[in-house]
C-alpha cells in the first residue's frame, strides 16, 4: 500500500509539472529567420519542445512602420493586414508581428517602449487564438540585449536569454550602449544561457541562473555529413586537391593576411571559401590569387556534398576578444562529415583531440606546417574521431535535456 501511495504521489507531481511547462515558447530571434545563422537549432528546439507539450515560434524582427520602407523593403506590404504566420513544420511556426517604432529607438525612450510592449502583447493574444493554444504565460526566448524588454511581456512568464556570441562587433570593440543593456536586462531575466565556458565564466555570475550549453549540430544533418557515400560539390568538383576549405560567412572576420601568405607560399594548394561574401579591400585583394576560390552561397541542404569536397577545414579567425570567446558552429560540421581540421586559436575547441583538430596562432609558418600535417593524415582515422565528437553534440538531445532542466528545477 506504501509503495502505491508513493507511485500516485509521484505520478501525480509529474502530472503537476508537466501541467506547468509553458504550451508556447516565443523565440525572438536576433534579425529576420532567412539570415538566423541558428535556424537548425530553432528547428530542433521544436522537436524537443513537442515532448513537452510545447510548440515554439519564431518570431521575426517586428516591423516598424517608420523605418520598414528604407530597410526591409521587401517586407514592407506586412505592414497591412494581420501578422504573418507561417508553419514551417509540425510543432514551429514563424510569426511576424509589428510594433510601434524600431527597437533600438525605443530603447531610449521609455514611452516608446511602453507602446511596442503593448503592441507585441497584443500581437501575442491574436497569435494563441489562431494557434488555438491556451497559453497566457509562453516561455520567452531571445538573443540580443536590443531585445531585453521582450522579458517583461508578461509578469509571470519564464525568460531565457541565450548569449551565444560575445558582446562586441567581430573587431573586438565593445558598444558602450549595448553593454548598459545587458545590465538593464539582468534583472528581468531568468535563466542566461550560453554556448562556451568563457562566455559562461564572464557573464553567468551576473544573472539569477545560468546554463553552459554549447553550440552542436542537429540530428538530420549529422547523420547526412557522416554518410560516407556522399557526393561531391558540383561547383567545386574542378579545382584540384589539396582543397583547403571555409564555408560561412566570407567577411572581415576572417584573417586575410595570413591566408594570403600561405597561399603566395604553397601555389600548388587551393583556397575555398563558400559562402555569402560581404566585400572589403582585403577580400578584393586576395581575390587576385589564382589558387584563393570563392563559389558563393549555398543552401544548408548542400553542406554534406560541399564539405565532403574538401580534404582540409580551415578556421582562420581573426586574433581578438571576440573569437576568444566563440565557440563556432561549423566546427560541428566539420567534424560530422570527419574533416580534419585547423583552426585559429580558440579556447573552448581546446579539449578535443589533436588527431583531429590542430589549434595553431595566426603565424603563416605553424600554419603551413599544422595543413601539412592534415593534408597527409589518415582519413579514416580522422573521420571516426570527428564523427564520435560531433555525436555528442546533437542539437535535440541538448536541448532536451535544457529545456526538462527548466521544466524540473527552474520553473
Amino acid at each position: 500500500m506504501f509503495t502505491l501511495s508513493r507511485y500516485i504521489c509521484r505520478l501525480y507531481r509529474h502530472l503537476i509539472i508537466m501541467k506547468a511547462f509553458p504550451k508556447i515558447i516565443l523565440l525572438f530571434m536576433a534579425v529576420d529567420w532567412p539570415l538566423y545563422m541558428r535556424r537548425q537549432m530553432v528547428i530542433s528546439m521544436a522537436e524537443s519542445a513537442k515532448k513537452l507539450g510545447s510548440t515554439v515560434v519564431a518570431v521575426n524582427r517586428p516591423l516598424c512602420p517608420f523605418s520598414t520602407y528604407l530597410t526591409k523593403r521587401h517586407r514592407f506590404s506586412e505592414l497591412f493586414g494581420r501578422a504573418k504566420l507561417e508553419r514551417l513544420s509540425d510543432n514551429l511556426y514563424r510569426f511576424s508581428p509589428k510594433y510601434f517604432i524600431y527597437d533600438q529607438i525605443a530603447n531610449y525612450v521609455p514611452v516608446f517602449e511602453r507602446f511596442n510592449i503593448a503592441l507585441l502583447r497584443r500581437s501575442y493574444y491574436r497569435l494563441k487564438k489562431r494557434l488555438n493554444i491556451d497559453e497566457s504565460n509562453p516561455l520567452i526566448w531571445f538573443n540580443y540585449p536590443q531585445q531585453g524588454y521582450v522579458a517583461r511581456l508578461f509578469d509571470k512568464s519564464f525568460s531565457v536569454f541565450e548569449l551565444y556570441d560575445y558582446l562586441s562587433d567581430v573587431n573586438g570593440e565593445q558598444s558602450k550602449s549595448v553593454i548598459k543593456l545587458e545590465k538593464k536586462l539582468r534583472r528581468n531575466v531568468n535563466l542566461l544561457v550560453t554556448t562556451s565556458s568563457k562566455l559562461q565564466a564572464s557573464y553567468g555570475p551576473n544573472y539569477k541562473k545560468s546554463y553552459m550549453l554549447g553550440n552542436g549540430i542537429d540530428r538530420e544533418t549529422f547523420l547526412n555529413l557522416s554518410d560516407i557515400s556522399r557526393e561531391i560539390f558540383h561547383p567545386i568538383s574542378n579545382i584540384q586537391s589539396p582543397r583547403l576549405g571555409y564555408a560561412g560567412m566570407v567577411s572581415d572576420r576572417i584573417d586575410w593576411k595570413l591566408i594570403h601568405a600561405l597561399a603566395e607560399r604553397e601555389p600548388e594548394w587551393n583556397f575555398i571559401f563558400v559562402g555569402k561574401i560581404q566585400s572589403s579591400p582585403a577580400i578584393n585583394r586576395i581575390a587576385q590569387l589564382k589558387n584563393v576560390h570563392f563559389p558563393g552561397e549555398f543552401s544548408h541542404d548542400l553542406v554534406p556534398s560541399l564539405l565532403n569536397s574538401f580534404d582540409v577545414g580551415i578556421m582562420p579567425y581573426r586574433v581578438n576578444e571576440f573569437f576568444d570567446y566563440v565557440n563556432p558552429l561549423k566546427f560541428y560540421e566539420f567534424a560530422a562529415a570527419g574533416l580534419p581540421t585547423v583552426s585559429s586559436t580558440i579556447d573552448e575547441l581546446k579539449h578535443h583531440p589533436e588527431q583531429f583538430i590542430d589549434i595553431i596562432p595566426n603565424d603563416p609558418k605553424k600554419w603551413h606546417r599544422a595543413l601539412q600535417s592534415k593534408i597527409n593524415c589518415d582519413k579514416k582515422i580522422t573521420k571516426e574521431i570527428g564523427v564520435n565528437i560531433a555525436r555528442n553534440y546533437i542539437w535535440e538531445d541538448m536541448l532536451e535535456t535544457l529545456l526538462n532542466k527548466i521544466k524540473d528545477d527552474y520553473l
